[in-house]
């Protein structure tokens, strides 16, 4: 079943969010036993995660563009 014949809010398989992620699911795996990728495993079984936590994922690492780094800095009191 592929992600598009689900519903909106049904959790992901691994497969499903690794497919989602581009990535192999076991490096997604990798990353949820370090912590780095949220998700829920009810009854201690297979991994489920949302489109929310995976959107959420991605954002996380953004790197501020050099006009915005100028901006912090001159709002801070400018250049020496």
């Amino acid at each position: 079943m592929s992600d598009n014949a689900k519903p909106e809010g049904a959790p992901l398989t691994m497969r499903e969010a690794a497919a989602y992620l581009g990535m192999k699911p076991s490096y997604c795996y990798k990353l949820v036993m370090r912590g780095r990728l949220p998700c829920y495993r009810p009854n201690g079984g297979k991994l489920y995660f949302t489109r929310a936590d995976l959107e959420a994922f991605t954002l996380r690492g953004r790197r501020s563009a050099d006009f915005e780094l100028n901006a912090k800095v001159d709002a801070l009191g400018g250049r020496a």
